[in-house]
């Protein structure tokens, strides 16, 4: 560590527009994103051979996992009548014997890998944040303000991967039909958590392309505003559709576990439900391409050796 700091001390500050140790997608710093650099890094790459570089793998896997994951329950139970809707809730699909076990094996791995997930970010993004004090000329105080919010939603990220996960834990462990209570604070724990931390990811992404490190995460814009959406129109349609057939909806979801799997064609606000079912599917898949999408970043960062 010394030796790193002393190489740090004696580089004169020089201007160059070389491509970022960070990133092999960009190609240098040009125009408004043409910075001066500070100091000039030493290259020392990790070696290929060096399991670091696979870390990618972790969210492209986890990915792939919650995708089949929102696939399964409806495979399971729907062609033997075990859920009458054309297409209802995962979590109550997710809740009927013997897929309830699947789900829950499944939910308990996303919670785990997801945690690992969070850290990389929290390690990456500390580097980052460390290199960019280093390598430019920061014009105060915007760049200051930047760093303070690279550092705040690494922070954020960690933490909310951590809720994420124990929200998960409980919602595939507490199942709907058997334990409403239980399962809604899994819900309560994961539905907020994960919000905050789709915006906390593009607050980070959107920092780092500013300075010409990554580039920009449209795709990732594009997953979470689906997501948002979806979410929103899940919650509005349960809402009306329980509503109008029950008029009660704790009374909906606490007692009747027979007639919300058995909702069928002929009852009031089915055609809300369903599209209620949709939209959390929806919500509940766009994970899968968002970890796969994060994975993809992983994947192109260089400096592994440093965190």
């Amino acid at each position: 560590m010394a030796n790193w700091t002393n190489t740090l001390d004696t580089i004169e500050p020089e201007t160059i527009s070389e491509t970022f140790t960070t990133d092999n997608t960009t190609t240098g710093l040009t125009g408004s994103k043409k910075r001066t650099f500070k100091k000039k890094l030493p290259y020392n790459i990790i070696p290929k051979k060096s399991i670091k570089r696979h870390l990618w793998l972790i969210p492209f896997i986890n990915g792939i996992i919650i995708i089949f994951t929102s696939f399964v329950p409806f495979i399971s139970t729907i062609p033997n009548g075990s859920v009458y809707p054309i297409w209802p809730f995962v979590n109550e699909t997710g809740s009927v014997i013997p897929v309830a076990k699947y789900f829950s094996t499944f939910l308990d791995v996303i919670a785990a890998l997801t945690i690992f997930v969070g850290i990389i970010i929290y390690k990456q993004i500390h580097y980052y944040a460390w290199e960019l004090q280093q390598r430019f000329e920061l014009d105060q105080p915007k760049d200051d303000k930047k760093i303070n919010s690279l550092q705040s939603s690494r922070k954020i990220i960690m933490v909310t991967s951590i809720l994420m996960s124990i929200g998960l834990v409980i919602i595939g462990n507490f199942r709907k039909i058997q334990n409403l209570n239980g399962h809604m604070i899994g819900v309560t724990i994961f539905l907020p958590s994960g919000i905050i931390y789709c915006f906390a990811l593009v607050c980070i992404y959107l920092i780092i392309d500013s300075y010409g490190i990554q580039s920009s995460p449209t795709m990732i814009i594009v997953i979470i505003m689906i997501n948002l959406s979806s979410t929103i129109c899940c919650i509005v349609s349960a809402v009306l559709s329980t509503s109008e057939q029950h008029k009660s909806i704790w009374q909906y979801y606490k007692y009747d576990n027979e007639l919300r799997l058995q909702w069928n064609s002929t009852m009031s606000g089915y055609s809300l439900h369903v599209l209620g079912d949709v939209c959390q599917w929806i919500s509940l898949s766009t994970f899968g391409p968002l970890n796969i999408a994060i994975g993809r970043r992983f994947k192109m960062f260089q400096r592994w050796d440093c965190i």
